[in-house]
């Protein structure tokens, strides 16, 4: 297990952006940081996935491939912090943030989820959307 006290072994909560979505992907996790090696697996609505990657410490990088169970992959790259792993997604042609941490980082849960029932859900227009707009959908 690993000694960084930011990247503890076990439950993690965290979310996903996606430009055709009007709110956030929520992820479960459970995660497991050993000897710059990342392991995890968890469910979000696309279904369940499992992950394996790396990380470095001293630049604070980490990286790792989201695979769905019979589907398609996703690569999430970020930072390290205090406020847990935040960066970047992608799948071939389309890329949005994330943001992941630990479960026991109530406020952070809290935050994010007031955030969402305040804050009106943005329009998708549908005129001009496109079927690359909506490709995580299928």
């Amino acid at each position: 297990m690993e000694s960084d006290n930011r990247l503890p072994t076990g439950e993690w909560n965290g979310f996903y952006l996606e430009n055709h979505q009007p709110k956030r992907g929520w992820m479960h996790l459970y995660m497991s940081f050993t000897g710059g090696k990342i392991k995890g697996e968890g469910t979000d609505y696309v279904g369940p996935w499992v992950a394996h990657g790396d990380y470095d410490l001293t630049s604070g990088i980490c990286s790792w491939v989201k695979q769905y169970l019979g589907k398609h992959s996703v690569t999430y790259s970020g930072l390290i912090s205090d406020k847990g792993i935040m960066g970047q997604w992608e799948i071939s042609f389309i890329a949005g943030d994330f943001h992941i941490w630990p479960k026991g980082m109530a406020m952070l849960d809290e935050h994010y989820m007031n955030e969402e029932l305040v804050q009106p859900a943005p329009a998708v227009d549908f005129e001009t959307a496109d079927a690359e707009d909506f490709f995580s959908l299928v």
